[in-house]
């Protein structure tokens, strides 16, 4: 193997032998074709990545041997949360694949007046996102996995909310502006519009919450890439 693969595993972690089976198994087995003696690294989505070696190869089977942990990491601070609007699926599932590598914890598809119209996602659908995400904390070295919430609207959101709200605006708060106002510790959201903007309902109801507007550049971008945008601001600004 030309690199050391990270997997994710579902369960706990520990020293001594591990038998995987199913995606993690074909994955490291069939795609990536690791053969005994090959490193790989394992994460569980609690805060530690371990080193393993790859002891057998089998069809649909991998037997590891975890050695130790070789990172460990506290939980992020403030938790950030991305509210994506509901678009269309191929976009959406890019913001959402961008978002986990940009350091969102939680992610949250949102219904908005301008939004995509249509059925409410399926648990299908909610399982493709959750590979997406998992898939992405695996390549970028995150050692927590983010939690994809089930889909709501927005209003219904901003009534149990409670944190720091901030939604990206073209006219909104520089940078060094926004710094200051962002918290240390605690629950941070990045509300993103689709593409057609907040309603002035909507825009109305962010206001009366407190949030605080922030530009991301000078130009209007499209609702993925601003979604982005905001959590890179955000998870920046309040490290």
């Amino acid at each position: 193997m030309a690199h050391v693969p990270r997997l994710y595993i579902r369960g706990k972690l520990e020293p001594g032998r591990l038998l995987l089976e199913g995606e993690a198994a074909t994955r490291l087995g069939a795609v990536l074709r690791a053969q005994p003696g090959d490193e790989v690294r394992l994460f569980a989505g609690e805060g530690r990545e371990w080193r393993a070696e790859v002891r057998e190869t089998a069809r649909g089977r991998v037997a590891v041997e975890v050695l130790g942990v070789v990172r460990q990491e506290p939980p992020p601070e403030p938790v950030v949360e991305a509210w994506l609007p509901i678009i269309r699926a191929q976009r959406f599932e890019w913001a959402l694949e961008k978002c986990t590598e940009a350091g969102a914890d939680i992610i949250r598809p949102v219904a908005t007046a301008f939004g995509q119209r249509g059925e409410a996602p399926s648990d299908g659908k909610r399982e493709r996102w959750e590979r997406i995400a998992v898939e992405a904390s695996e390549q970028c070295g995150r050692l927590y996995v983010p939690v994809i919430e089930p889909a709501a609207g927005l209003e219904a959101l901003l009534g149990v909310f409670r944190g720091v709200l901030v939604a990206l605006e073209r006219d909104g708060l520089r940078p060094a502006e926004l710094a200051p106002l962002l918290p240390g510790r605690g629950r941070l959201a990045v509300v993103c519009g689709p593409e057609g903007g907040f309603s002035p309902g909507e825009l109305a109801l962010l206001r009366a919450k407190g949030a605080l507007f922030a530009r991301a550049g000078p130009y209007v971008l499209r609702a993925e890439t601003a979604a982005v945008a905001g959590v890179v601001l955000v998870r920046s600004l309040a490290c």
